[in-house]
């Protein structure tokens, strides 16, 4: 699996990939399905409480890992993904 963060896309190791909740890929705005993909996408988040769960986790894990990517990135250093963030 790849992270893709503004500063780069890194590997994510495996025990960090283990403990990542489920989740579909979000809904791409400019694709041609692009309808589609937001309706199947709410259908997942409306099925259970904690799809949206899962997803606030993964969508704020991603928001610290880009900014600690950044972080590494401007104090050349290398950067490695890690669980930050999912807490």
């Amino acid at each position: 699996m790849i992270l893709a963060t503004s500063s780069g896309d890194y590997p994510i190791p495996p025990e960090v990939a283990r403990v990542l909740p489920d989740v579909p890929s979000p809904p791409q705005p400019g694709a041609p399905d692009a309808r589609e993909q937001m309706e199947s996408f709410q259908d997942w988040l409306d099925a259970s409480p904690q799809h949206a769960i899962d997803y606030e986790r993964v969508r704020r894990w991603h928001l610290v890992q880009d900014e600690l990517a950044a972080a590494a990135k401007a104090e050349q250093r290398p950067f490695v993904v890690t669980a930050d963030g999912l807490e």
